[in-house]
Parts: structure tokens; C-alpha cells; sequence
């Protein structure tokens, strides 16, 4: 017996970008440790006023109450656009080693957690990402404050990768650097990738090795936008055609980095722009994304 056919839909991807919609799709994941805090982020989403907005969180090893804790979330939040939770359970041992509260300050293992990180990055991305999107956002569920005009501010940059200076404000009223993984190559940097070994991953904050890049939080003061060569997961904007490219976040060291950082060289290999604004700032909370509070700032 045949099988018919009831419905046929064309799909014309040749939009110039004066035609496109400008939908943006949010894009955030979610760790059972970081749910407790989702009542503050959801209500910073909600009071976004750019239009055109839809929203998909990838829960990753969840327990047994963690959707429905972050279902609530969502419906006293009364956010007004679509969302759609995905669900996924990885049970191989890095990806726990990721969920384990406190093991991810561990310097030599800091490369499997980001790879860990990437492949789920990448899960969500293709499981939601639809035609109909022109943008990604990626939102860090830890950001304690953000501009309701976030989406059009960094859209009107003009560049196919934007982030912002994510900062942190301390207890005592200061404002320090967060997000180090946005920055710049140097002279200096780019001459330490013929001194390693191929595959050595560069990572940014910590004591044990020193990278050289020009870090985004410290041109805090610089009013224009800078081209960046690596960038952070706290927030970046994107045109949806870069991934639709084949350019994703690589669980795998690419140019001595991985992950978000892997992704921005991977963009600029690929012929994409890659900006920040170092003056336009959203805060983080300072948690890190195991839950605890811990300080390696």
C-alpha cells in the first residue's frame, strides 16, 4: 500500500538579510545545580522588548523533579513567547565528572568539562534551531542583570558574532572583569602556539598557564567595537546563517581552543566577523555553573 502524501512545504533559503525576519532564538542551558536561580534570569528575559523572540533550554542530566522545578519557573516568570524545554541524559563519565559540584576548578580536566560542555552546546543548537530563526542569543541562566534592549543593542553592531563585557559587581561596590574568554590575540600569544604541542588547549583564569591574549575586560573603558578573535558562553549574539554554515562549537581543541572560543576562531577561519563592545556591560552573578559559590575570579 502506498503511502500519500498530504502535504508539500518550500522552504526558500535564498533570503537576502534585508529580508529576513530578524526572529532570535534564545538559546540556554540548564544544569540541575543552577535551577534554584532561575527565578531572577526568567524575569529578566521576560522584560526583554525586542518582538521577535523565541526560547529553548537544554536541561542536561536532570533529577527527578528538575523539569517541573524549571516549568514553574517558566509560568511564574509569564513569559509571553514560545519556549521549548529539551531534556537530555548523557551517561558517560565526563559528562558527570561536569555535573559534579566543585570538580570542574580541576585545571587538568578543565578541557574535557568544555568539551563536555560543547558537545551539549551543539545538541541544543541543532535540535531547535529552525528556518525560521535569524539569530541566536545564548544567555548564561547565572547573568544577575541585562539591558531589556540586550537583542537590538548587539544587533545593531552590525557583525555576525557579537558579545558583550559580562562583569561582576563585587560585595564591596566594585565592578571587576568576568567572562575572561572574550579577547584578542597578541604577538606574544600567537608565538606561544610554535612553542606547544598541537593539540593543547589554551584556557583563560587560571594560575597554571599564561596565554598573553588581550582580554575584553580589561578595555572596559573603550567606547567603539573591537574585534575579537576568542569569545565567552555568558552572552553572544548570532546570526543563525554562521551555524547554518556548518560553524558550531568544536568538542575538539581547533586552533589550541574549543568550545565558544574554538567557535569564534572557527567563524573568523570561515570569513565571519566576530566583535564585542568592551563599554556595553551585563552582570554576572559570580556563581559559578555548579551552584556553589566559589571565587576563582
Amino acid at each position: 500500500m502506498t503511502q500519500r502524501v498530504d502535504e508539500v512545504t518550500f522552504v526558500n533559503l535564498n533570503r537576502e538579510p534585508h529580508q529576513a525576519s530578524g526572529h532570535v532564538l534564545i538559546l540556554t542551558m540548564i544544569k540541575p545545580a543552577t535551577v534554584r536561580y532561575l527565578a531572577d534570569f526568567f524575569k529578566m528575559v521576560r522584560q526583554l522588548k525586542y518582538p521577535k523572540l523565541s526560547m529553548a533550554l537544554l536541561v542536561i542530566n536532570p533529577g527527578p523533579t528538575t523539569v517541573h522545578a524549571v516549568r514553574q519557573h517558566i509560568e511564574r516568570a509569564r513569559i509571553v513567547f514560545p519556549i521549548k524545554v529539551y531534556v537530555k541524559t548523557y551517561n558517560d563519565s565526563i559528562m558527570s565528572y561536569v555535573l559534579t559540584p566543585g570538580q570542574e576548578t580541576l585545571y587538568e580536566l578543565e578541557p574535557l568539562r568544555r568539551a563536555a560542555v560543547a558537545r551539549a552546546r551543539n545538541y541544543l543548537l541543532q535540535s531547535a534551531l529552525m528556518s525560521t530563526h535569524d539569530y541566536t542569543l545564548w544567555l548564561d541562566p547565572l547573568l544577575e542583570s541585562f539591558p531589556p534592549t540586550l537583542v537590538e543593542d548587539l544587533m545593531a553592531v552590525g557583525e555576525d558574532i557579537v558579545v558583550p563585557n559580562t562583569m561582576i559587581r563585587r560585595g564591596d561596590g566594585d565592578v571587576w572583569g568576568y567572562d575572561k574568554n572574550n579577547w584578542q590575540e597578541t604577538e606574544l600569544s600567537l608565538s606561544l602556539y610554535n612553542e606547544v604541542p598541537e593539540d593543547l588547549i589554551f584556557l583563560e583564569g587560571w594560575v597554571e598557564f599564561t596565554s598573553r591574549h588581550f582580554l575584553m575586560i580589561d578595555m572596559a573603558d573603550m567606547e567603539q567595537k573591537v574585534p575579537l578573535d576568542g569569545v565567552g558562553s555568558t552572552c553572544i549574539l548570532t546570526r543563525a546563517s554562521v551555524h547554518r554554515e556548518g560553524i558550531n562549537f568544536p568538542a575538539f581543541p581547533f586552533q589550541h581552543h574549543i568550545d565558544t572560543e574554538g567557535f569564534a576562531k572557527a567563524a573568523k577561519s570561515a570569513g565571519y566577523t566576530v566583535y564585542g563592545i568592551p563599554a556595553y556591560h551585563v552582570y554576572h552573578t559570580g556563581i559559578p555553573d555548579n551552584g556553589l559559590r566559589e571565587d576563582r575570579i
